[in-house]
């Protein structure tokens, strides 16, 4: 209730100023015009240069009378010859009349005014476009995306109109300068411009990239389906050493890259603390409220084609209902691959090893691990129970009589002892 009483209380306050800002332009121009003798308050806002740029503005919108729009910009100078907005409007009107000498040399002058002022810098670019100065405007833009000050909108506004007109990345950074590689980079990723962000990576490399840009440049490769690429960046910058990231889930989750991804869904609560027996994991409880489809814990995983692997980790179940019960799922990674399954975990079981063997076909460069579980069909189908996973782990094969298919398996006789405890 106080917020919509707040909402409405700005949006009144804000129609009034409106209405009195137009008021005072109308009263003014009227009185200027009709050569009446106006009252004080009225010649202090003849003097307000913004007042009159806003008459002149108004006369070319209502009238299309550029002469007396010129007359209000003369004046908003002599009121102050260092008002950039009457500058910039006096140079658009002389480019609209044709007199580009005159708009240019405008240009040139208000350049020297602005010397590192952010204030009317966008639309100072906006005037080098209109004129076709294309150096003037990338000098501005370049300067707009260093600026700490000017906000996050107007760089974006800078950095889209840089790449459209310069779509080449090369020109691009030769315009915009190496001192704003980050902007460029981080765009060209936003505008799944993958081209340009190759060409500009080995140079935020070389900076020592932080965290916002590694990742979201790994998944665009992941997304443009350069598995490969991907995954030397991932190694550079998070785990050389192993084929499986984070498997006893002892680190945060990154929902990126080739990290643990988790998403929300109904019915499912997701905790990563440490559970009852002291060991690192990840707890999975379904609540009994919902028919669960569920394949919302995955990892991406870079692996070499035509090669033979084994997943091994460990579970514990507690008090897990229906028919459909969770199992680990092993697919292509934007590629077809036969998926590769485990059976369903048990009811109720104390730690439990689980492995799965599977082999990369020639067309994939890696494969996707999902942990899933089937909407169930019974009448009592609502899913509750718990689920402890970690100590995920893939190993490549090299010994041929070890491929054994385990996926018809399932999950491997146990308990097995806890090495931890």
């Amino acid at each position: 209730m106080l917020a919509s009483i707040l909402l409405r209380t700005f949006l009144f306050t804000a129609l009034l100023g409106l209405a009195l800002f137009e008021l005072r332009v109308a009263v003014v121009a009227q009185s200027s015009f009709s050569g009446a003798s106006p009252s004080k308050v009225v010649r202090k806002y003849q003097q307000q240069p913004r007042f009159l740029v806003a008459y002149g503005r108004q006369a070319i919108l209502e009238d299309g009378d550029l002469v007396a729009a010129q007359h209000w910009y003369q004046r908003a100078l002599l009121a102050n010859p260092l008002y950039v907005p009457a500058w910039l409007s006096l140079s658009e009107l002389f480019n609209d009349e044709g007199d580009s000498s005159r708009a240019l040399a405008i240009l040139e002058h208000v350049d020297e005014l602005m010397l590192d002022v952010a204030r009317w810098r966008w639309s100072k670019a906006m005037l080098a476009y209109q004129l076709d100065q294309h150096d003037a405007l990338a000098k501005d833009l370049a300067w707009l995306l260093q600026q700490e000050k000017v906000s996050r909108k107007s760089k974006q506004k800078a950095v889209k109109l840089a790449f459209s007109l310069w779509p080449e990345p090369e020109k691009l950074l030769q315009k915009m300068g190496r001192e704003n590689i980050e902007p460029l980079f981080l765009h060209a990723i936003r505008a799944n411009n993958l081209s340009a962000a190759a060409y500009f990576w080995p140079l935020v490399d070389q900076a020592g990239p932080e965290t916002e840009q590694v990742l979201p440049y790994i998944n665009l490769l992941i997304k443009n389906k350069a598995i490969t690429a991907a995954a030397h960046i991932w190694k550079k910058y998070y785990q050389p050493e192993s084929l499986l990231f984070n498997g006893n889930f002892s680190r945060p989750i990154v929902n990126s890259g080739f990290g643990w991804r988790i998403s929300k869904i109904n019915g499912v609560e997701t905790e990563q603390p440490a559970d009852s027996d002291n060991n690192t994991g990840l707890h999975l409880h379904f609540s009994g409220s919902n028919n669960v489809h569920y394949s919302h814990l995955r990892q991406y995983i870079a692996l070499s084609p035509e090669h033979s692997y084994r997943l091994s980790a460990r579970i514990r179940s507690k008090g897990i209902t229906t028919d459909q019960k969770p199992f680990f799922e092993i697919t292509g990674l934007y590629c077809f691959m036969q998926p590769v399954k485990t059976d369903m975990v048990e009811a109720d079981q104390d730690w439990t090893e689980v492995s799965l063997a599977f082999t990369v076909p020639e067309q994939c460069q890696g494969v996707q691990l999902r942990i899933r579980r089937n909407a169930s069909n019974n009448l009592d189908n609502l899913i509750s129970g718990d689920l402890w996973l970690t100590d995920f782990s893939i190993q490549e094969m090299t010994d041929k009589a070890s491929q054994i298919n385990v996926s018809e398996l399932g999950i491997l006789s146990g308990p097995f002892p806890n090495p931890e405890l």
